[in-house]
Protein backbone atom coordinates (compact mmCIF):
# COMPACT_ATOMS: atom_id res chain seq x y z
CA UNK A 1 0.00 0.00 0.00
CA UNK A 2 1.22 3.44 -1.00
CA UNK A 3 2.04 5.23 2.18
CA UNK A 4 -0.79 8.06 1.58
CA UNK A 5 -3.03 5.25 1.27
CA UNK A 6 -1.54 3.70 4.23
CA UNK A 7 -2.54 7.12 6.38
CA UNK A 8 -5.66 7.20 5.15
CA UNK A 9 -6.22 3.22 6.06
CA UNK A 10 -4.74 3.69 9.83
CA UNK A 11 -6.30 6.61 10.42
CA UNK A 12 -9.71 4.70 9.62
CA UNK A 13 -9.05 2.04 11.42
CA UNK A 14 -7.65 3.93 14.61
CA UNK A 15 -11.45 5.36 14.60
CA UNK A 16 -13.16 1.98 14.17
CA UNK A 17 -11.25 1.10 17.43
CA UNK A 18 -12.16 4.06 19.08
CA UNK A 19 -15.64 3.05 18.10
CA UNK A 20 -16.18 -0.63 19.06
CA UNK A 21 -14.05 -0.07 22.10
CA UNK A 22 -16.28 2.14 24.10
CA UNK A 23 -19.45 0.47 22.29
CA UNK A 24 -18.33 -2.63 24.08
CA UNK A 25 -18.20 -1.03 27.29
CA UNK A 26 -21.03 1.28 27.12
CA UNK A 27 -22.77 -2.23 26.71
CA UNK A 28 -21.20 -4.03 29.85
CA UNK A 29 -21.88 -0.72 31.73
CA UNK A 30 -25.36 -1.36 31.32
CA UNK A 31 -25.00 -4.42 33.67
CA UNK A 32 -23.38 -3.28 36.61
CA UNK A 33 -26.36 -2.41 38.22
CA UNK A 34 -28.18 -5.62 37.11
CA UNK A 35 -25.79 -8.45 39.24
CA UNK A 36 -23.60 -7.35 41.52
CA UNK A 37 -21.41 -10.16 41.02
CA UNK A 38 -19.88 -9.08 37.37
CA UNK A 39 -18.63 -5.55 39.01
CA UNK A 40 -15.04 -6.75 39.36
CA UNK A 41 -15.40 -8.20 35.89
CA UNK A 42 -16.69 -5.25 34.20
CA UNK A 43 -13.85 -2.91 36.16
CA UNK A 44 -11.15 -5.42 34.84
CA UNK A 45 -12.53 -4.48 30.94
CA UNK A 46 -12.69 -1.10 31.60
CA UNK A 47 -9.02 -0.89 33.07
CA UNK A 48 -8.07 -2.68 30.03
CA UNK A 49 -10.06 -0.78 27.18
CA UNK A 50 -9.14 2.73 28.61
CA UNK A 51 -5.00 1.44 28.02
CA UNK A 52 -6.14 0.32 24.91
CA UNK A 53 -7.64 3.12 24.01
CA UNK A 54 -4.65 5.73 25.07
CA UNK A 55 -2.28 3.89 22.56
CA UNK A 56 -4.26 3.69 19.80
CA UNK A 57 -5.02 8.18 20.07
CA UNK A 58 -1.28 8.08 20.52
CA UNK A 59 -0.75 6.22 17.34
CA UNK A 60 -2.96 7.99 15.37
CA UNK A 61 -1.40 11.40 16.15
CA UNK A 62 2.08 10.58 15.80
CA UNK A 63 1.38 8.32 12.79
CA UNK A 64 2.82 10.90 10.42
CA UNK A 65 6.15 11.01 12.06
CA UNK A 66 6.78 7.59 11.85
CA UNK A 67 9.11 5.72 9.44
CA UNK A 68 7.46 3.40 6.99
CA UNK A 69 8.24 0.01 8.46
CA UNK A 70 7.11 0.90 11.61
CA UNK A 71 3.37 2.25 10.22
CA UNK A 72 3.46 -0.89 8.53
CA UNK A 73 3.99 -2.55 11.61
CA UNK A 74 1.96 -0.53 13.92
CA UNK A 75 -1.39 -1.05 11.38
CA UNK A 76 -1.45 -4.48 11.38
CA UNK A 77 -1.51 -4.26 14.83
CA UNK A 78 -3.94 -2.02 15.10
CA UNK A 79 -6.06 -4.20 12.37
CA UNK A 80 -5.90 -7.39 14.71
CA UNK A 81 -7.03 -5.27 17.72
CA UNK A 82 -10.10 -3.85 15.54
CA UNK A 83 -10.94 -7.18 14.62
CA UNK A 84 -10.89 -8.58 18.02
CA UNK A 85 -13.29 -5.55 19.20
CA UNK A 86 -15.68 -6.38 16.78
CA UNK A 87 -15.74 -9.50 17.25
CA UNK A 88 -16.32 -8.68 20.90
CA UNK A 89 -19.43 -7.28 19.92
CA UNK A 90 -20.76 -9.62 17.67
CA UNK A 91 -20.13 -12.15 20.54
CA UNK A 92 -21.97 -10.25 23.31
CA UNK A 93 -24.75 -9.56 20.92
CA UNK A 94 -25.54 -13.30 20.65
CA UNK A 95 -25.37 -13.83 24.39
CA UNK A 96 -28.31 -11.08 24.96
CA UNK A 97 -30.24 -12.35 21.75
CA UNK A 98 -30.06 -8.80 20.75
CA UNK A 99 -33.15 -7.42 19.28
CA UNK A 100 -33.30 -4.93 16.13
CA UNK A 101 -32.97 -1.62 18.18
CA UNK A 102 -32.12 -2.66 21.97
CA UNK A 103 -28.61 -4.06 22.68
CA UNK A 104 -28.98 -3.38 26.90
CA UNK A 105 -28.45 -6.00 28.54
CA UNK A 106 -29.77 -4.67 31.74
CA UNK A 107 -32.68 -4.92 29.70
CA UNK A 108 -32.02 -8.27 28.56
CA UNK A 109 -31.54 -9.27 32.19
CA UNK A 110 -35.10 -8.05 33.22
CA UNK A 111 -36.73 -9.25 30.32
CA UNK A 112 -35.59 -13.50 31.02
CA UNK A 113 -37.09 -13.07 34.99
CA UNK A 114 -35.97 -14.71 37.41
CA UNK A 115 -35.76 -18.20 35.81
CA UNK A 116 -34.08 -17.76 33.18
CA UNK A 117 -31.31 -15.13 34.56
CA UNK A 118 -28.70 -18.04 36.20
CA UNK A 119 -28.10 -19.16 32.30
CA UNK A 120 -28.31 -16.30 31.06
CA UNK A 121 -25.35 -14.64 34.16
CA UNK A 122 -23.36 -17.61 32.77
CA UNK A 123 -23.15 -17.14 29.53
CA UNK A 124 -22.07 -13.44 30.08
CA UNK A 125 -19.68 -13.94 32.13
CA UNK A 126 -18.06 -16.17 29.95
CA UNK A 127 -18.49 -13.63 27.46
CA UNK A 128 -16.65 -10.98 29.79
CA UNK A 129 -13.61 -13.38 30.43
CA UNK A 130 -13.16 -13.97 26.87
CA UNK A 131 -13.08 -10.69 26.20
CA UNK A 132 -10.67 -9.68 28.90
CA UNK A 133 -8.77 -12.68 27.68
CA UNK A 134 -8.31 -11.14 23.94
CA UNK A 135 -7.15 -7.89 24.63
CA UNK A 136 -4.85 -9.34 27.34
CA UNK A 137 -3.19 -11.74 24.41
CA UNK A 138 -2.80 -8.78 21.99
CA UNK A 139 -1.26 -6.01 24.39
CA UNK A 140 1.18 -8.49 25.38
CA UNK A 141 2.20 -10.38 22.30
CA UNK A 142 1.47 -7.52 20.23
CA UNK A 143 1.71 -4.27 21.29
CA UNK A 144 4.16 -4.55 24.56
CA UNK A 145 6.93 -6.35 22.44
CA UNK A 146 7.07 -3.46 19.58
CA UNK A 147 6.06 -0.49 21.28
CA UNK A 148 9.28 0.55 23.03
CA UNK A 149 10.63 0.60 19.62
CA UNK A 150 8.98 4.26 19.60
CA UNK A 151 11.30 5.63 21.62
CA UNK A 152 14.56 4.60 18.96
CA UNK A 153 12.68 7.12 16.40
CA UNK A 154 14.50 10.08 16.15
CA UNK A 155 12.29 12.96 16.12
CA UNK A 156 11.03 15.53 18.64
CA UNK A 157 7.52 15.18 17.58
CA UNK A 158 7.52 11.49 18.62
CA UNK A 159 8.86 12.09 21.70
CA UNK A 160 6.60 15.66 22.40
CA UNK A 161 3.66 13.39 21.66
CA UNK A 162 4.53 10.66 24.35
CA UNK A 163 5.03 13.16 27.07
CA UNK A 164 1.74 14.84 26.33
CA UNK A 165 -0.29 11.68 25.78
CA UNK A 166 -1.14 9.59 29.32
CA UNK A 167 1.81 7.08 27.81
CA UNK A 168 3.00 7.57 30.82
CA UNK A 169 -0.07 6.48 33.10
CA UNK A 170 -0.10 3.18 31.60
CA UNK A 171 3.23 2.23 30.66
CA UNK A 172 6.37 1.35 33.17
CA UNK A 173 8.09 4.83 31.38
CA UNK A 174 10.31 5.49 33.82
CA UNK A 175 12.15 2.24 32.04
CA UNK A 176 11.17 3.94 28.93
CA UNK A 177 12.54 7.32 29.73
CA UNK A 178 15.30 5.70 30.99
CA UNK A 179 15.95 3.42 27.73
CA UNK A 180 15.37 6.55 25.61
CA UNK A 181 18.17 8.69 27.70
CA UNK A 182 20.63 5.65 27.21
CA UNK A 183 20.24 4.37 23.81
CA UNK A 184 20.22 8.55 22.44
CA UNK A 185 23.73 8.92 24.64
CA UNK A 186 25.24 5.57 23.68
CA UNK A 187 28.50 7.50 23.63
CA UNK A 188 28.26 9.13 26.93
CA UNK A 189 26.88 7.24 29.62
CA UNK A 190 30.15 7.07 32.24
CA UNK A 191 29.15 7.87 35.98
CA UNK A 192 30.95 7.39 38.95
CA UNK A 193 32.27 3.54 39.04
CA UNK A 194 31.22 2.77 42.68
CA UNK A 195 27.54 2.83 41.25
CA UNK A 196 28.01 -0.07 39.35
CA UNK A 197 31.69 -1.90 40.54
CA UNK A 198 30.74 -3.27 43.74
CA UNK A 199 33.75 -4.12 46.44
CA UNK A 200 34.50 -7.61 45.34
CA UNK A 201 33.45 -9.71 48.85
CA UNK A 202 30.15 -7.92 48.18
CA UNK A 203 28.84 -11.18 47.70
CA UNK A 204 29.14 -14.71 49.36
CA UNK A 205 29.08 -17.40 47.38
CA UNK A 206 26.53 -20.22 47.39
CA UNK A 207 27.85 -23.68 47.08
CA UNK A 208 24.54 -24.42 45.29
CA UNK A 209 24.02 -23.92 41.29
CA UNK A 210 22.66 -23.91 38.31
CA UNK A 211 22.25 -27.31 36.36
CA UNK A 212 23.99 -27.27 33.25
CA UNK A 213 25.37 -23.45 33.79
CA UNK A 214 27.99 -21.58 34.42
CA UNK A 215 26.58 -19.18 36.31
CA UNK A 216 26.21 -19.22 40.06
CA UNK A 217 24.56 -18.30 43.34
CA UNK A 218 25.31 -15.67 45.77
CA UNK A 219 23.95 -14.09 49.11
CA UNK A 220 24.31 -10.24 48.63
CA UNK A 221 25.54 -9.59 52.38
CA UNK A 222 23.48 -6.07 52.09
CA UNK A 223 20.06 -6.79 51.54
CA UNK A 224 20.52 -10.66 52.53
CA UNK A 225 18.58 -11.52 48.98
CA UNK A 226 19.87 -14.60 46.71
CA UNK A 227 21.22 -12.97 43.61
CA UNK A 228 22.54 -14.63 40.51
CA UNK A 229 26.01 -13.89 39.12
CA UNK A 230 27.12 -14.25 35.68
CA UNK A 231 30.69 -14.20 35.10
CA UNK A 232 32.42 -12.47 32.03
CA UNK A 233 35.77 -13.53 31.10
CA UNK A 234 38.56 -11.25 29.77
CA UNK A 235 40.75 -12.73 27.41
CA UNK A 236 44.32 -12.20 27.44
CA UNK A 237 45.62 -9.79 24.53
CA UNK A 238 42.10 -8.38 24.45
CA UNK A 239 41.52 -4.51 25.49
CA UNK A 240 40.97 -4.67 28.76
CA UNK A 241 39.79 -0.98 29.47
CA UNK A 242 36.77 -1.48 26.46
CA UNK A 243 35.87 -4.73 28.07
CA UNK A 244 34.78 -3.31 31.43
CA UNK A 245 33.43 -0.15 29.79
CA UNK A 246 31.08 -2.84 27.88
CA UNK A 247 30.20 -4.16 31.54
CA UNK A 248 29.77 -0.45 32.89
CA UNK A 249 27.01 0.23 29.71
CA UNK A 250 25.65 -3.57 29.86
CA UNK A 251 24.92 -3.06 33.60
CA UNK A 252 23.61 0.60 33.36
CA UNK A 253 21.13 -0.13 30.50
CA UNK A 254 19.90 -3.85 32.64
CA UNK A 255 19.63 -1.86 36.10
CA UNK A 256 15.70 -0.36 35.78
CA UNK A 257 14.62 -2.69 33.25
CA UNK A 258 10.98 -4.93 33.77
CA UNK A 259 12.26 -7.96 33.54
CA UNK A 260 9.47 -9.68 32.86
CA UNK A 261 8.97 -7.35 29.44
CA UNK A 262 11.90 -7.46 28.19
CA UNK A 263 13.47 -11.17 29.64
CA UNK A 264 16.15 -10.06 30.96
CA UNK A 265 16.99 -10.06 34.94
CA UNK A 266 17.54 -6.88 36.68
CA UNK A 267 21.33 -6.40 36.98
CA UNK A 268 22.39 -4.66 40.46
CA UNK A 269 25.94 -4.08 39.84
CA UNK A 270 29.12 -5.84 39.09
CA UNK A 271 32.56 -7.16 40.67
CA UNK A 272 35.84 -6.50 39.24
CA UNK A 273 38.70 -8.66 38.99
CA UNK A 274 41.99 -9.14 37.06
CA UNK A 275 40.60 -10.79 34.18
CA UNK A 276 36.74 -11.16 35.25
CA UNK A 277 34.07 -9.44 36.27
CA UNK A 278 31.31 -10.90 37.17
CA UNK A 279 27.43 -9.38 36.66
CA UNK A 280 25.14 -9.59 39.54
CA UNK A 281 21.22 -10.11 38.74
CA UNK A 282 18.38 -10.35 40.93
CA UNK A 283 15.98 -12.91 40.92
CA UNK A 284 12.37 -11.85 39.66
CA UNK A 285 9.79 -10.38 42.38
CA UNK A 286 8.20 -13.27 44.24
CA UNK A 287 10.50 -16.24 42.06
CA UNK A 288 12.85 -18.53 43.12
CA UNK A 289 14.47 -21.87 42.27
CA UNK A 290 16.07 -20.93 38.85
CA UNK A 291 16.81 -23.76 36.18
CA UNK A 292 18.65 -24.09 33.20
CA UNK A 293 16.25 -24.22 29.76
CA UNK A 294 18.88 -27.64 29.08
CA UNK A 295 17.72 -28.99 32.07
CA UNK A 296 14.26 -28.39 31.18
CA UNK A 297 15.48 -30.43 27.75
CA UNK A 298 17.49 -33.05 29.24
CA UNK A 299 14.62 -33.96 31.71
CA UNK A 300 11.96 -33.07 29.42
CA UNK A 301 8.40 -34.93 29.73
CA UNK A 302 5.53 -35.09 27.30
CA UNK A 303 3.14 -34.05 29.88
CA UNK A 304 4.88 -30.20 29.85
CA UNK A 305 2.36 -28.02 28.67
CA UNK A 306 2.56 -26.32 25.16
CA UNK A 307 1.65 -22.84 26.52
CA UNK A 308 4.84 -22.27 28.83
CA UNK A 309 7.17 -23.86 25.52
CA UNK A 310 5.14 -20.95 23.57
CA UNK A 311 5.76 -18.25 26.62
CA UNK A 312 9.29 -19.50 26.99
CA UNK A 313 9.68 -19.06 23.12
CA UNK A 314 8.05 -15.71 22.85
CA UNK A 315 10.11 -14.12 25.61
CA UNK A 316 13.15 -15.51 24.82
CA UNK A 317 12.44 -13.99 20.71
CA UNK A 318 12.03 -11.01 23.03
CA UNK A 319 14.63 -10.98 24.90
CA UNK A 320 17.40 -10.88 21.91
CA UNK A 321 15.01 -8.29 20.04
CA UNK A 322 15.97 -6.27 23.48
CA UNK A 323 19.51 -6.65 23.39
CA UNK A 324 19.86 -5.61 19.77
CA UNK A 325 17.87 -2.55 20.27
CA UNK A 326 20.54 -1.79 23.11
CA UNK A 327 23.12 -1.79 21.12
CA UNK A 328 24.39 -5.52 21.89
CA UNK A 329 24.70 -8.70 20.38
CA UNK A 330 24.70 -11.45 22.93
CA UNK A 331 27.10 -14.15 20.92
CA UNK A 332 26.26 -17.06 23.24
CA UNK A 333 23.02 -17.95 22.76
CA UNK A 334 22.52 -21.86 24.16
CA UNK A 335 19.95 -23.32 26.57
CA UNK A 336 22.85 -23.27 28.97
CA UNK A 337 22.38 -19.78 29.04
CA UNK A 338 18.63 -19.48 29.75
CA UNK A 339 17.20 -19.50 33.27
CA UNK A 340 13.67 -20.37 33.99
CA UNK A 341 11.82 -19.40 36.82
CA UNK A 342 8.17 -20.48 37.49
CA UNK A 343 5.18 -18.69 38.49
CA UNK A 344 2.06 -19.78 39.48
CA UNK A 345 2.21 -23.12 37.95
CA UNK A 346 4.44 -26.29 38.52
CA UNK A 347 6.21 -25.78 35.12
CA UNK A 348 9.17 -22.92 34.86
CA UNK A 349 7.81 -20.67 31.65
CA UNK A 350 9.47 -17.29 32.58
CA UNK A 351 12.98 -17.57 30.94
CA UNK A 352 15.83 -15.00 31.19
CA UNK A 353 19.03 -15.10 29.07
CA UNK A 354 22.12 -14.41 31.06
CA UNK A 355 25.67 -16.12 29.77
CA UNK A 356 27.47 -12.99 28.67
CA UNK A 357 30.74 -13.99 28.64
CA UNK A 358 31.01 -13.10 25.03
CA UNK A 359 29.10 -10.32 24.72
CA UNK A 360 29.81 -6.86 22.85
CA UNK A 361 28.24 -3.64 21.48
CA UNK A 362 27.41 -3.84 18.10
CA UNK A 363 29.67 -1.18 16.98
CA UNK A 364 32.43 -2.64 18.01
CA UNK A 365 35.59 -4.34 16.35
CA UNK A 366 34.63 -8.06 15.92
CA UNK A 367 37.81 -9.75 17.07
CA UNK A 368 37.02 -12.93 15.77
CA UNK A 369 37.75 -15.21 18.80
CA UNK A 370 35.86 -18.62 19.46
CA UNK A 371 36.54 -22.21 20.77
CA UNK A 372 36.43 -24.96 18.61
CA UNK A 373 33.86 -27.12 20.60
CA UNK A 374 31.47 -28.89 18.46
CA UNK A 375 28.38 -28.66 21.08
CA UNK A 376 28.81 -24.95 21.08
CA UNK A 377 29.36 -24.77 17.37
CA UNK A 378 25.69 -26.47 16.64
CA UNK A 379 24.24 -23.40 17.96
CA UNK A 380 26.70 -21.23 15.65
CA UNK A 381 26.08 -20.38 12.24
CA UNK A 382 28.32 -22.14 9.67
CA UNK A 383 30.65 -18.86 9.22
CA UNK A 384 31.17 -18.11 12.79
CA UNK A 385 32.56 -21.48 14.19
CA UNK A 386 36.18 -22.59 14.53
CA UNK A 387 38.63 -20.77 16.44
CA UNK A 388 39.19 -17.97 13.98
CA UNK A 389 35.57 -17.76 12.43
CA UNK A 390 35.47 -16.44 8.80
CA UNK A 391 33.07 -13.56 9.15
CA UNK A 392 32.62 -10.44 11.51
CA UNK A 393 29.57 -11.04 14.19
CA UNK A 394 26.60 -9.14 13.22
CA UNK A 395 23.14 -9.30 14.64
CA UNK A 396 21.73 -12.39 12.04
CA UNK A 397 24.49 -14.71 13.97
CA UNK A 398 22.35 -14.45 17.58
CA UNK A 399 19.19 -14.86 15.29
CA UNK A 400 20.51 -18.07 13.94
CA UNK A 401 21.21 -19.09 17.66
CA UNK A 402 17.48 -18.65 18.33
CA UNK A 403 16.81 -20.11 15.74
CA UNK A 404 18.55 -23.32 17.12
CA UNK A 405 16.78 -22.98 20.35
CA UNK A 406 13.33 -21.99 19.24
CA UNK A 407 13.74 -25.42 17.15
CA UNK A 408 14.74 -27.68 20.45
CA UNK A 409 12.15 -26.03 22.28
CA UNK A 410 9.85 -26.93 20.12
CA UNK A 411 10.70 -30.40 19.48
CA UNK A 412 10.81 -30.34 23.60
CA UNK A 413 14.18 -32.24 23.70
CA UNK A 414 17.71 -31.61 24.09
CA UNK A 415 20.28 -31.93 21.11
CA UNK A 416 23.10 -32.69 23.87
CA UNK A 417 23.05 -35.91 26.83
CA UNK A 418 25.31 -36.29 29.08
CA UNK A 419 26.53 -39.64 30.46
CA UNK A 420 28.82 -41.31 33.37
CA UNK A 421 29.04 -38.13 35.06
CA UNK A 422 31.21 -37.07 32.35
CA UNK A 423 31.60 -32.79 31.80
CA UNK A 424 31.46 -33.22 28.34
CA UNK A 425 28.04 -34.10 26.90
CA UNK A 426 27.75 -36.10 23.34
CA UNK A 427 25.33 -35.41 20.52
CA UNK A 428 22.12 -37.28 20.27
CA UNK A 429 22.21 -39.63 17.07
CA UNK A 430 18.99 -38.71 16.11
CA UNK A 431 19.83 -35.03 15.74
CA UNK A 432 23.73 -34.77 15.25
CA UNK A 433 25.19 -37.78 13.65
CA UNK A 434 28.75 -39.29 14.10
CA UNK A 435 29.10 -39.42 10.69
CA UNK A 436 28.63 -35.93 10.06
CA UNK A 437 30.57 -34.75 13.29
CA UNK A 438 33.03 -36.81 12.03
CA UNK A 439 33.31 -35.17 8.46
CA UNK A 440 37.00 -33.59 8.24
CA UNK A 441 36.20 -30.52 6.92
CA UNK A 442 35.56 -28.17 9.03
CA UNK A 443 33.05 -25.88 7.32
CA UNK A 444 31.41 -28.53 5.17
CA UNK A 445 30.69 -29.97 8.64
CA UNK A 446 29.59 -26.84 9.88
CA UNK A 447 26.82 -26.49 6.91
CA UNK A 448 25.89 -29.88 6.84
CA UNK A 449 25.10 -29.60 10.95
CA UNK A 450 22.82 -26.48 9.35
CA UNK A 451 21.59 -28.75 6.69
CA UNK A 452 20.53 -31.10 9.42
CA UNK A 453 19.01 -29.24 11.73
CA UNK A 454 16.33 -26.95 8.48
CA UNK A 455 15.65 -31.35 8.26
CA UNK A 456 14.35 -31.83 11.17
CA UNK A 457 12.27 -28.55 11.67
CA UNK A 458 10.56 -29.11 8.45
CA UNK A 459 9.82 -32.89 9.79
CA UNK A 460 9.09 -32.39 13.17
CA UNK A 461 7.37 -29.21 13.85
CA UNK A 462 5.09 -28.45 11.56
CA UNK A 463 2.52 -31.98 13.62
CA UNK A 464 3.47 -30.75 17.01
CA UNK A 465 4.02 -26.19 16.90
CA UNK A 466 1.96 -25.57 13.43
CA UNK A 467 3.44 -23.97 10.71
CA UNK A 468 4.01 -20.95 11.42
CA UNK A 469 6.18 -21.81 14.53
CA UNK A 470 7.99 -24.01 12.01
CA UNK A 471 8.25 -20.81 9.33
CA UNK A 472 9.54 -18.88 11.74
CA UNK A 473 12.12 -21.10 13.07
CA UNK A 474 13.19 -21.98 9.32
CA UNK A 475 13.73 -18.16 8.63
CA UNK A 476 16.00 -17.81 11.67
CA UNK A 477 18.18 -21.13 10.66
CA UNK A 478 18.09 -19.40 7.05
CA UNK A 479 18.77 -15.44 8.26
CA UNK A 480 22.29 -15.11 6.06
CA UNK A 481 21.10 -17.34 3.17
CA UNK A 482 20.68 -15.44 -0.54
CA UNK A 483 17.04 -14.89 -0.77
CA UNK A 484 15.61 -14.82 2.61
CA UNK A 485 14.64 -11.44 3.46
CA UNK A 486 12.25 -12.01 6.63
CA UNK A 487 15.10 -9.92 8.61
CA UNK A 488 16.69 -8.12 6.32
CA UNK A 489 20.59 -7.49 5.19
CA UNK A 490 23.34 -6.53 7.30
CA UNK A 491 23.22 -2.99 6.56
CA UNK A 492 19.26 -2.68 7.57
CA UNK A 493 19.79 -4.50 10.68
CA UNK A 494 22.44 -2.32 11.35
CA UNK A 495 20.63 1.22 10.68
CA UNK A 496 20.89 3.92 13.24
CA UNK A 497 17.95 4.13 14.96
CA UNK A 498 17.83 0.57 15.40
CA UNK A 499 13.97 0.03 15.02
CA UNK A 500 13.80 -2.28 11.69
CA UNK A 501 15.07 -5.96 13.34
CA UNK A 502 13.14 -5.21 16.53
CA UNK A 503 9.77 -4.80 14.22
CA UNK A 504 11.29 -7.84 12.18
CA UNK A 505 11.28 -9.57 15.36
CA UNK A 506 8.27 -8.98 16.41
CA UNK A 507 6.42 -9.49 13.28
CA UNK A 508 8.53 -12.85 12.60
CA UNK A 509 9.70 -14.48 16.18
CA UNK A 510 8.20 -12.81 19.10
CA UNK A 511 4.21 -14.13 18.13
CA UNK A 512 5.19 -17.74 16.40
CA UNK A 513 2.04 -19.20 18.90
CA UNK A 514 -0.37 -18.01 16.29
CA UNK A 515 -2.50 -21.41 14.94
CA UNK A 516 -0.85 -23.70 12.15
Amino acid sequence: MEPAGLSLAVVGTAELCLKYGPRLRDKYRSFRDAEAGFAERLLILENRWLKIEVHVRFLRDVWSALPSHLQVHFNSILSVINTKLVAANELLDQSIEKQDKNDDIGYAWTARGRLRRGPFALTLRDSIDASIQELDQWQQNLLDPGWYQLVLVPGLQVQRAADENSIRSVESDENLEGLRYLLSNKDNVNGPANEIFLPYNAVEPMASGIEFSKASLGIDKESKEVVLLDRVQIPSGTNREQSVSDVYRLVRFFSSIEPELFGFLRCRGALKDADHCDIIFSFPENHDDPTSLRALLVQATSTYPLNARLNIAQMLARSVMFLHDCQFVHKSLRPENIVCFATQGRYPDKPYMIGLDRFRLIDSRSQRLNDDLWYKDIYRHPTRQGVRPEKDYIMQHDIYSLGVCLLEIGIWQSFLQWKDESDSPVAKEEFVSKKTLAIKDPRKRAFEVKKGLIQIAEQRLPGSMGQIYTSTVISCLTCLDPGNTDFGDEEELCNDSGTLVGVRYVEKVSSPSKAP
